[in-house]
């Protein structure tokens, strides 16, 4: 009995315990966890366990990240970014999937990596000397099925330089190292490629010459040993048509052959290796112009002796499938696929001796054998389309599986060029991954573009004369009435059942809803719901007006418009509720970069010119600015420069800094930061005042080994704060930002003698005074000027500085909408891949310093200062998720004063909300509504069966 009674009394903890510990974690936020798009020769199925015939999805992105997904969902199982960050268009990253020994090879740079195929574990590296790159990766062929032996790969680097040599090494499976190596001053770096076969390696150069630009190259070694046992040269025609732009195909298998062709594509030179024979294919134009030919092959230790061309021609596509003579060499048509007039893409997957051709439609899925024409299976495609601009998948991964006689399952990776990446499994869509929004670089906040059906009756409702509006009115109302009764019936679900998804859609409707229009690096525009998982809206390909090296400079969102400037000079304007192009611009004044100021009757714009000038931009309209306007700008020799902008731009200042320095970056206030209070409350119940400034700036100079932070009058010029730190660390990344009445800024330092790191956090506040209650020389002044006698009284400042584990690379505040609620620091450590949010009370520099906070100083909240910031895990706003590649993180108000809206994009996308003082204006999760009506009911009862009693008493209470 004594056991049952303890175990009742855990049993009754547990639900209070839930109450504590599980937060709205995965609830108010969401992650889309990136890879960017495929690249088609590192996307494959591989089973990652020898014991398991489960298959991974492996690919390696163009932006150098190397990913599992789970074929089943679609959802990323590991992660690793080869080059240490994500990069931008690469694609010099090779995947080799070896048999069944749990491991997949990777090159990038200059480094081979072996990796845990289930759990992206590291096993091992190699790594090339300095000046070299990989240009290829093959495994080693197994000549014996049965052997247990660890397959080793072979490694073609080129050199960076000229004078450099190309190497071909065959480094060992295991980890142990280099086995053999060859080095080759004669050979041609930028078209060399490699090709194996059970006995030999093929190096494969091609000359840019004018005598020998027709001819490949090729050197033999023997696989075992590395010596060279051959060389030969074979005629090429001018465009490869091998995987990632190499003559080389068939490679791993026991057939490799060069290809190569030219337009217009009447015939295709094919020649295998191992005979240096030279087949001329003849394609068939079927009557139409072709305009590409591509060639489809297994990349399988397999005998399979087959190769596909697929041919685009100008209305039609087609393919032939080609046999290669294992004997004589030659090569032979074994039967063509009909053409069709859809878009189509081919991938092909071998079992043992059968190799699978798969040709995926607009409206289905085939699937063939090279064995023989006829016709598998097929099934039609089902599902929403994975793409939003309606372009069709250009490459896919296919993996067959055979489950009898005349039944097949096939599951096919389709990679589209709009950079979704979907997964269909016998026609049907299985998933989507928006692999596209690893590129965004610019975004800006919008309000839900939707337009709402109520607010739109009420303006048809004032838009007419009252007696067709009371009509109107009444009519909506009858219409209302026919949802009562539905309405009535959910009542009692409503009030008596709690719905997990209600409080999340509840809270939604509270905080309202956001909508982030982001811009990418692929010159599209992509609109996101940030308070709904990240939902997408649109996409739209701008590439038809964004030509050449012309990026996006600014994005602005107004009146139901999104703005894209560029850096010709010329504007994009798309409407934002659909995404659609309203109208383009071509500027005639380049830009640097691009602000906005208040005007008249719209915002006016004003670029800024490579030179640090601002212009007003009137090559659209006329640019009608606010007088007063104050703009600061940085010139390339590194001085600041302080403008006056209004109906003309007048310089008024500048600024050099110490000698060694220049100005790198200035920051200043957000154009949405409230101040709700004008001083800081203390203990005593004293106040000390804030100095407060729309035109504060912040301007960060370095020279080779020091940064200085300087806190500026913006429309003076006079420095009202210097701050110098030594010993940065070269390369260093500074993040910073400006609120209210204080700055922050993160660097990070290397010690001289020690080598040891240390990121450090400054933040500086100003107050007009010194003392509680005083407003220095300005607090008996109605007015205030910066050029006034009495305005070259500065600013009391306090600094501190705090220690962090790591790089900060990015920093952002928390906003609301009234600035109530109290701020909070948004910090991007990339190291941990992570974000965090640093409540502004810790980061106070008014933390009294070697002693404790006294009983006036705890009354305010203030503890004792601490140098090392330690980031406890309720901060931490992706909770156990990893964000990579994070560039940015941008905060807008909702329509709670307790909670920001946060978003972060860079590679991945993540959103969130805080709410840096607790939801003060919301009711907790421990609000019980039956409770409530339960105690409302009671008192109603309790009154009707009181008041009988009170009324006797009152009449008996008369009659004495």
């Amino acid at each position: 009995m004594r056991w049952y009674g303890i175990l009742s009394a855990l049993a009754a903890c547990w639900l209070p315990a839930n109450a504590i510990f599980i937060d709205d974690a995965y609830h108010i936020d969401f992650h889309h966890a990136l890879l960017g798009v495929p690249q088609s020769h590192t996307t494959l199925f591989h089973k990652s366990q020898a014991s398991s015939n489960a298959s991974l999805l492996y690919t390696i992105s163009d932006k150098a990240v190397l990913g599992a997904i789970n074929p089943k969902d679609g959802n990323v199982l590991w992660r690793q970014s080869l080059a240490g960050e994500p990069l931008y268009n690469t694609s010099s990253s090779f995947l080799v999937a070896r048999e069944r020994d749990g491991q997949i090879i990777t090159g990038h740079d200059r480094t081979v990596a072996s990796w845990d195929a289930l759990d992206g574990r590291l096993v091992w590296t190699y790594i090339l000397p300095e000046g070299t790159s990989i240009q290829d990766l093959q495994s080693v062929v197994k000549t014996d099925s049965t052997s247990s032996a660890v397959e080793d790969v072979i490694v073609l680097a080129v050199p960076q330089s000229e004078d450099g040599q190309t190497r071909v090494a065959r480094v060992a499976g295991n980890g142990s190292g280099l086995k053999w190596e060859h080095l080759d001053k004669t050979a041609s770096p930028s078209a060399a490629s490699l090709a194996i076969s059970p006995q030999h390696v093929y190096l494969v150069t091609k000359s840019d010459g004018l005598v020998t630009g027709g001819k490949a190259k090729v050197v033999t070694f023997d696989v075992g040993t590395g010596k060279e046992v051959g060389s030969t040269t074979i005629a090429v025609d001018v465009e490869p048509l091998g995987e990632n732009g190499q003559y080389t195909a068939g490679s791993k298998s026991a057939y490799p052959f060069l290809v190569s062709t030219e337009k217009p594509y009447k015939t295709v030179k094919v020649s295998p290796l191992k005979t240096s024979k030279i087949e001329t294919l003849a394609i068939e134009s079927k009557g139409e112009d072709i305009e590409s030919v591509s060639v489809i092959c297994p990349s399988s230790t397999t005998d399979i002796s087959h190769f596909v061309l697929h041919i685009k021609g100008t209305t039609r596509q087609w393919a032939d499938v080609y046999h290669i003579d294992s004997k004589t060499g030659s090569v032979k048509k074994a039967y063509s696929l009909p053409a069709t007039e859809e878009n189509s893409i081919l991938s092909v997957s071998a079992s043992e001796l059968t190799l699978y051709l798969t040709r995926s439609t607009e409206s289905e899925l085939k699937l063939y054998s090279t064995s023989s024409h006829g016709e598998l299976a097929r099934w039609q495609r089902t599902g929403p389309r994975s793409t939003f601009s309606g372009q069709f998948p250009s490459h896919g991964a296919t993996e067959v599986v055979s489950r009898g006689k005349d039944l097949f399952a096939v599951r096919i990776a389709e990679a589209s060029s709009s950079g979704d990446w979907s997964l269909i499994r016998n026609g049907e869509l299985q998933w989507s991954r928006p692999e596209y929004l690893a590129y965004a670089e610019i975004a800006a906040w919008s309000e839900n573009p939707r337009p709402d059906a109520l607010a739109e009756e009420l303006e048809v409702e004032a838009s007419v004369n009252p007696l067709t509006a009371y009509a109107h009115r009444l009519k909506r109302h009858a219409s209302d009435l026919t949802n009562l009764p539905a309405y009535l019936q959910d009542l009692p679900h409503t009030i008596f059942k709690s719905d997990p998804n209600a409080v999340a859609s509840t809270r939604q409707s509270l905080v309202g809803s956001k909508m982030v229009v982001l811009g990418t690096s692929r010159k599209e525009l992509i609109a996101l719901d940030a308070t709904n998982s990240g939902t997408l809206y649109w996409q739209t390909d701008l590439s038809l007006y964004i030509t050449g090296d012309t990026v996006i400079k600014s994005l602005v969102v107004d009146n139901g418009h999104t703005t894209v400037y560029l850096s010709d000079g010329s504007l994009v304007v798309v409407d934002t509720a659909t995404g659609k192009v309203i109208e383009y611009l071509a500027g005639s004044i380049p830009v640097s970069r691009l602000i906005h100021l208040p005007g008249h009757p719209a915002p006016a714009v004003v670029k800024i010119g490579a030179d640090g000038t601002p212009r007003l931009a009137d090559d659209f309209a006329p640019s009608n600015p606010e007088e007063g306007n104050v703009v600061v700008t940085l010139t390339a020799d590194g001085s600041a420069v302080g403008w006056t902008v209004g109906q003309s731009v007048e310089k008024t200042w500048t600024l050099t800094p110490k000698p060694g320095f220049k100005f790198i970056s200035a920051f200043s206030r957000p154009q949405h930061d409230p101040i709700a209070s004008v001083g800081k409350v203390l203990g005593n119940r004293a106040v000390l005042y804030k100095h407060i400034s729309p035109n504060i700036a912040l301007l960060v100079a370095s020279s080779p080994s020091a940064i200085a932070a300087y806190i500026v009058n913006g429309v003076t010029g006079t420095v009202l704060h210097t701050s110098i730190h030594q010993g940065i660390l070269p390369g260093t990344e500074i993040a910073a930002l400006v609120s209210e009445n204080w700055a922050a800024y993160s660097f990070t330092s290397q010690d001289p003698i020690t080598k040891a790191l240390s990121t450090q956090i400054v933040i500086s506040e100003l107050y007009e005074s010194a003392s509680s209650n005083d407003r220095g020389p300005l607090g008996a002044k109605s007015n205030f000027s910066s050029f006034s006698a009495d305005a070259g009284a500065l600013p009391h400042v306090i600094s501190q500085a705090y220690t962090v584990a790591e790089p900060i690379s990015s920093l952002a505040v928390t906003q609301t909408a009234q600035g109530i609620t109290s701020r909070q620091l948004l910090a991007v450590l990339s190291q941990s891949k992570s974000i965090v949010g640093i409540p502004r009370e810790i980061l106070d520099a008014r933390r009294p310093v070697d002693r404790d906070a006294n009983s006036t100083e705890r009354e305010e909240g203030l503890m004792r200062y601490t140098p090392n910031l330690e980031f406890e895990p309720r901060h931490f706003l992706n909770h156990a998720r990893e964000v990579i590649g994070i560039k940015k993180v941008i905060t807008t108000p909702s329509l709670l004063e307790s909670t920001s809206v946060v978003f972060a994009f860079g590679h991945d996308v993540f959103g969130t909300q805080v709410a840096p003082s607790q939801t003060f204006d919301v009711l907790g999760k421990g609000f019980n509504k039956v409770s409530l009506i339960l105690t409302v009911v009671s008192l109603a009862a309790g009154v009707f069966a009181v008041r009988p009693l009170v009324k006797k008493k009152t009449v008996e209470g008369r009659w004495r």
